[in-house]
């Protein structure tokens, strides 16, 4: 699959990077895609990654990840165009008490817009698997298909994809995910996940 990442930092190159390395064609969209950390990225990625603008990326992709920072936002789905009928990721945080969510289904013209990651920590997307178990990932949206890719993508670098439902219900799971890592991460750090135990034969990922 041929895989948008706008945004290269932690988050989107980490996402990317794992992409890439199971065979997905990546293109890291960013405004310097010839920076020694886009260069650095893309030698950890492999040969399936290349990098480009953020218009040139998302022409590129069938998935478009957006992993930016707020404030860029708006700025990036300028720059990438004419999303119509693209799967756009969207696993960016506010820390504002604006919805990231909200602002990216209304920024994103046309798009099938699937929240996922954004409750994970770059560390879990990274290696997400803990002992027996590998970590539950999230995921929220109004058109089923786009959300059955999403979660293929998220099972293909280890993750168990959980569907949550619709755009209006991943604001309860943000707000239980964000109460645990207040208790959590105190005794934890950043490196851990969260696992959805449930019966295969009753509710398969």
């Amino acid at each position: 699959m041929k895989i948008a990442c706008i945004g290269s930092g932690n988050m989107g190159g980490t996402l990317g990077r794992r992409w890439a390395l199971q065979g997905h064609q990546v293109m890291f969209g960013s405004r310097d895609p010839h920076s020694d950390n886009m260069r650095a990225l893309l030698h950890a990625a492999g040969a399936n990654a290349q990098a480009g603008t953020v218009s040139e990326a998302a022409a590129f992709g069938d998935v478009i990840l957006i992993a930016v920072l707020p404030d860029v936002v708006e700025r990036v789905l300028d720059e990438a165009g004419d999303l119509n009928g693209k799967i756009v990721i969207n696993c960016t945080n506010r820390y504002d008490g604006k919805s990231a969510d909200l602002e990216v289904l209304h920024l994103a013209k046309h798009a099938r817009v699937v929240r996922a990651f954004q409750t994970l920590p770059w560390e879990a997307l990274a290696n997400p698997q803990y002992g027996q178990v590998n970590v539950s990932a999230f995921l929220s949206g109004d058109d089923a298909e786009a959300k059955a890719v999403v979660a293929r993508l998220s099972a293909d670098i280890g993750l168990d994809p959980i569907d949550v439902g619709g755009s209006a219900d991943m604001e309860k799971i943000e707000m239980a995910v964000g109460l645990l890592w207040g208790t959590l991460s105190a005794r934890y750090g950043r490196d851990y996940g969260i696992r959805v135990a449930r019966r295969e034969a009753d509710h398969p990922a």
